[in-house]
């Protein structure tokens, strides 16, 4: 009983912190957007600059799998969908603070960041703390991309590891029984090395994810591939060295970004910025979900462990 009551209090404070983490969040992004001129949940009126935020790492999972709330990228892209609808977008600001994130996830929002595009729909990118990996990938769908001088960028690359605890394995005595229906079903698992035939496989996956990222920064920056391969190596970068490097346009905020669209799109220098506003549902339910994600913790920082894929990411 006294177990139960503990599990019982352990739930009640982990929903009443992701609460006041939710109302916490609210308050912040409502003092963000009247520093803008922005009042939030006042209608916005008249042809103006839409908001869309890439935050945190990029993958198709919602986390707890909480029932309501949408996995990362189908957030992103109904958001897309719904600003590309609206008459009064003129121009778009995609705001990325990410290091990136699964492969497929990626290559989801770049498609659809490149589909409006070509619709000559403005979009400029704005980066954040940090763009790197799958975050540059959705950035360089964009016109025009921005970023501070201390942003972390680039990490132009893939990744894909799981960890070897073999000798750990027969340390403690512990054997695996594995029955498979073929030679590589088990690929990657933890309890035994790779075979050279696994690690070619896993090798030309890599390569081939790796052609497709330069293939598509190359389309969106407007370079030839051979002009970004010296620096698609997997090094991070600062956004003055992007900037040097011809992977970034310019130096600036978010609000620099935000002027930039309104000129590209012949936008009055007052014009209206559409940010993103959740109800305070959505906004309880996604931190909810957040808390909810201890038992993947390991999974995120190490992607492969029991759970691989490949990854267009920066893992610091």
């Amino acid at each position: 009983m006294d177990r139960n009551r503990k599990i019982l209090a352990s739930i009640l404070a982990l929903l009443i912190l992701s609460i006041i983490m939710a109302v916490t969040d609210i308050t912040f992004r409502i003092q963000d957007t009247e520093k803008r001129g922005i009042k939030a949940g006042m209608p916005q009126i008249g042809p103006g600059v839409g908001i869309i935020r890439i935050e945190g790492p990029i993958n198709m999972s919602s986390g707890a799998g909480l029932v309501g709330v949408k996995s990362q990228v189908e957030r992103i892209i109904d958001r897309l969908d719904s600003l590309s609808r609206n008459s009064d977008i003129k121009a778009l600001v995609v705001r990325i603070n990410s290091p990136g994130g699964t492969v497929a996830a990626t290559q989801e929002i770049y498609q659809k960041i490149w589909k409006l595009r070509k619709k000559n729909i403005p979009i400029v990118a704005s980066m954040g703390d940090i763009a790197a990996s799958g975050g540059y990938y959705a950035a360089s769908a964009c016109n025009y991309i921005i970023a501070n001088h201390g942003t972390i960028t680039g990490s132009i690359g893939v990744i894909a590891f799981s960890p070897n605890l073999k000798g750990l394995f027969e340390k403690l005595g512990i054997k695996m029984n594995v029955i498979k229906s073929g030679n590589y079903k088990d690929i990657l698992s933890s309890h035994r090395d790779l075979t050279k035939e696994e690690f070619a496989m896993l090798q030309k996956m890599i390569d081939s994810s790796y052609r497709k990222f330069l293939k598509d920064i190359a389309l969106g920056r407007n370079m030839n591939q051979s002009e970004i391969e010296p620096y698609a190596d997997g090094r991070i970068m600062t956004g003055e060295e992007a900037l040097n490097y011809k992977l970034i346009d310019e130096l600036g905020t978010f609000e620099d970004a935000i002027d930039k669209a309104r000129r590209l799109a012949k936008l009055d220098e007052n014009s209206p910025v559409y940010d993103e506003v959740k109800t305070p549902v959505e906004q309880i339910l996604m931190s909810l979900e957040g808390m909810l994600k201890w038992n993947n913790i390991f999974k995120e920082k190490y992607p492969g462990s029991g759970n691989y894929r490949l990854e267009y990411r920066y893992l610091p």
